[in-house]
């Protein structure tokens, strides 16, 4: 394009006019970025979900297992109070499911920790 023919076409346009279409680039480059953000945003809140959702099933895998090891090893090194803390429950079955509860909020503190670390 000519510079004198381009220059000539400015000076026929008004400053509103200019500032207008100037106005409307702006915008829409920032709606395109934010756009961009926005999307971005969504992807690591699906990803979080989806991660937190997997350690929930993952802690209601693992603390049964943990709660058995711990019940098998205080009941063979401590009998006596194990005794205690099963009448104290009402049942061994009641013990041992205040066990996996207890393993379960374990595994939850633990993964706030090591959370709070990477941050």
């Amino acid at each position: 394009m000519n510079p004198d023919r381009f220059f000539k076409q400015m000076e026929r346009r008004t400053e509103r006019e200019l500032y207008r279409r100037s106005f409307r680039a702006v915008t829409e480059s920032q709606d395109s970025m934010f756009k961009k953000f926005e999307n971005n945003k969504r992807e690591k809140f699906k990803r979080g979900v989806a991660r937190e959702v997997k350690w929930f099933f993952l802690a209601i895998l693992i603390s049964p297992l943990m709660a058995f090891v711990f019940y098998y090893l205080f009941a063979n090194l401590i009998p006596n109070q194990m005794v205690d803390l099963a009448l104290y429950f009402d049942g061994i079955e009641t013990l041992f499911l205040a066990i996996v509860g207890f393993c379960f909020l374990c595994i939850y503190l633990a993964r706030i920790m090591v959370w709070a670390l990477k941050r």
